[in-house]
C-alpha cells in the first residue's frame, strides 16, 4: 500500500492523472457532440472506419494489428483515440533529416569493418551479421577485440570501477536505472574525481526508470559538478507526447576512452551486486569488451545523445584509441534496437530469430521475462522439432507477479513443442543472453517481451567464435543445476492464471 501511495504522489502519478483528465474531457466532448448532431456521429463512425483501414494496411506484426482492430471495434470512440495516441511513433520531416544527419556523423569514421574478413571465415556467420548490420545502420563488424564475461553483477562492478579509475579522456554512462546506494556512491565518487581532473564525463539516464530512485533535477546536480547529463524523455502530462513517452531508454552501457565497453543486464542499483536482497538471489550477467568493438558502443551512445539534445557533433575524437590491444580471434557486433522509425525493423528480434532458426545442436536462453509473439514461439518450437536442444531459464521468484503469470503463460505451448524450461530456484534471474552451438552468443539488455523487443531503446553485442561464447554456455549449465525443470503437468495454468493471461496478453502488443 505504501508503494502504491508513493507512486500516486510521484511525478509519474500526477502525469498519469493529467492524461486521464485530458482523455475524459475529450471523450465527454465527443459523446455530447454526438448526442446533439447526427452528422457528428456519422463523422465519428467514418473516423473509426478509417482507423480500421489504417491498421489493416499497416506493415505490422499480425498480433499487433489484430489487437488494435479489436480495441477499435469493441470501444469505438475510445479505441480510435487510443490508436491515435499510442500507435507507433512518427517523425516530422525535420526530425527525419536530423536523424539522417546524426547517423551520417556517427558513421563518418570507422576503425574499419571486419565484415569481409568474417565472410571469408564463415559465410553463414556473415549472413547472420548482415541481418543485424542491415537493420542498425550504425552497426559494424569488429575483430581486434578481447572480451570477458561476468556471471554476477558484483564481479562486473568491481572491474568497471577499476576501469573508470584508469580513464584518461572520457567516460560515457547510459543506464535505465541509477539508484543511490553502495554501487552508485562508489561510481559517483570516481566520476567526480575524473571530472575535476579534466576527463570528459557524460551520463544518460531514463526519467521513468529513475523516477523513484533519483531527485527530480538530478541532471542539474551532475551538471554543476562538471558532468554533462541528459535525462532521457522527461515525463510529460502533455497527451501529445504519450506515444514517445512510451519509448524508454532501457540500455545499460559504459564506454571508457574508446577502448573499453561494458553492457549486460546490470543497472546501477544495489540489488544488482548483491548488496540488497530483493526476490532472493539476484542473478545477472554482463560483458567487458577491450579493443575495436568498444567503438560500436561509443557510436550508440553518441547517436542517442545527439538526437536527445539536437546537436550533431564531431565524434572522431571519441572513436580514436590510444592503445594497442590484442584479439581473441572472434568477431563482435555491438548493436542497438528500438522503436520505429529510429529502427525500421526489430534488430534484437532479428538477431535472436537468426540464431534460433539456424541452430544445429543447441540453443540456451536466460531471460527474466518470457512474453513472446508467434514468430519467436514457433521458431523455438521449430528448432526443438528438428532435434535442437532448446533450453530456457526463467526466474523462480518473480519481481512482478502479473509478469510472472504472463511468463508462465508461455510455458504450455513451448513445453508441448519440446522446449525445456527451467526456473532458477534461488531467486530472480535478470541475465539476458542466448548462446548456440559453441559459436554464437548475444548478450545485452534485450528481454523477451513486447516492451523490450518493440518499444524500448536497447543494446546488445553479437559474438561469434570468441572464448566468451563458451563462458556464457558454462554459466548457463551451472545456473541450470540450481534450477528446476518445468514438466508438462506443471506447465498447465489454473483457471485464474489462464484468465489473467488471456486478458493481459490481448493488450500486450500495444504496451
Amino acid at each position: 500500500m505504501r508503494r502504491i501511495i508513493k507512486l500516486c504522489l510521484s511525478r509519474l502519478g500526477f502525469a498519469a492523472l493529467f492524461v486521464l483528465v485530458e482523455l475524459a474531457f475529450v471523450l465527454t466532448l465527443l459523446f455530447r457532440l454526438s448526442s446533439y448532431s447526427v452528422y457528428f456521429l456519422v463523422f465519428l463512425i467514418v473516423v473509426n472506419v478509417i482507423s480500421l483501414i489504417a491498421v489493416v494496411n499497416s506493415d505490422e506484426n499480425p498480433e499487433y494489428k489484430l489487437t488494435w482492430m479489436g480495441v477499435i471495434v469493441l470501444v469505438p470512440f475510445l479505441g480510435t483515440v487510443m490508436f491515435i495516441l499510442f500507435r507507433r511513433p512518427t517523425m516530422s520531416k525535420r526530425e527525419i533529416r536530423r536523424l539522417d544527419e546524426v547517423r551520417e556523423c556517427v558513421k563518418s569514421r570507422s576503425q574499419g569493418s571486419a565484415f569481409a574478413e568474417l565472410g571469408e571465415c564463415d559465410s553463414l556467420a556473415a549472413g547472420k551479421a548482415m541481418a543485424i548490420v542491415g537493420i542498425d545502420e550504425s552497426a559494424e563488424v569488429y575483430s581486434g577485440t578481447e572480451s570477458k564475461y561476468f556471471p554476477f553483477g558484483r564481479e562486473m562492478w568491481e572491474s568497471l570501477l577499476a576501469d573508470l579509475s584508469g580513464a584518461e579522456r572520457y567516460i560515457f554512462l547510459e543506464y535505465f536505472i541509477i539508484e543511490d546506494g553502495v554501487m552508485w556512491e562508489a561510481i559517483f565518487s570516481v566520476l567526480k574525481e575524473k571530472a575535476e581532473a579534466g576527463v570528459e564525463v557524460r551520463v544518460i539516464y531514463d526519467d521513468i526508470g529513475c523516477m523513484s530512485t533519483l531527485p527530480k533535477r538530478f541532471d542539474r546536480e551532475l551538471s554543476s559538478l562538471g558532468i554533462r547529463c541528459i535525462r532521457f524523455a522527461p515525463v510529460s502530462a502533455d497527451v501529445r507526447n504519450m506515444r514517445r513517452n512510451n519509448n524508454r531508454d532501457h540500455r545499460k552501457l559504459c564506454v571508457i576512452d574508446g577502448s573499453i565497453a561494458y553492457t549486460g543486464g546490470v543497472n546501477i542499483a544495489d540489488e544488482y551486486i548483491g548488496e540488497k536482497e530483493r526476490f532472493g538471489v539476484w542473478k545477472d550477467g554482463g560483458v567487458r569488451l577491450f579493443g575495436d568493438a568498444a567503438e560500436g558502443f561509443a557510436r550508440l551512445f553518441l547517436e542517442l545523445w545527439s538526437l536527445s539534445n539536437g546537436e550533431c557533433e564531431d565524434i572522431e575524437p571519441y572513436l580514436c584509441r590510444t592503445e594497442t590491444v590484442g584479439s581473441d580471434g572472434g568477431y563482435y557486433i555491438p548493436f542497438g534496437s528500438g522503436p520505429y522509425p529510429m529502427y525500421k525493423h526489430q534488430a534484437g528480434k532479428r538477431a535472436l530469430l537468426d540464431i534460433i532458426n539456424q541452430a544445429q545442436r543447441y540453443v540456451y536462453i536466460t531471460t527474466p521475462y518470457l512474453i513472446i509473439d508467434f514468430d519467436l514461439t514457433e521458431a523455438l518450437r521449430g528448432a526443438a522439432f528438428r532435434g535442437v536442444d532448446v533450453r530456457i531459464i526463467t526466474p523462480g521468484i518473480d519481481d512482478k507477479p502479473i509478469v510472472g503469470i504472463m511468463t508462465r503463460g508461455s510455458f504450455p505451448h513451448l513445453v508441448a513443442g519440446g522446449v525445456k524450461i527451467y526456473e532458477y530456484t534461488p531467486g530472480f534471474i535478470h541475465t539476458k543472453a542466448i548462446v548456440s552451438d559453441d559459436l554464437y552468443a548475444v548478450l545485452g539488455t534485450i528481454n523477451l517481451d513486447y516492451r523490450s523487443l518493440v518499444h524500448h531503446f536497447e543494446d546488445a553485442v553479437w559474438m561469434y567464435s570468441t572464448p566468451t561464447v563458451l563462458d556464457v554456455r558454462e554459466d548457463f549449465l551451472a545456473t541450470m543445476k540450481e534450477s528446476r525443470r518445468i514438466e508438462k503437468t506443471e506447465a498447465r495454468l489454473g483457471l485464474v492464471g489462464w484468465c489473467v493471461r488471456c486478458i493481459i496478453r490481448l493488450f500486450a502488443p500495444l504496451f
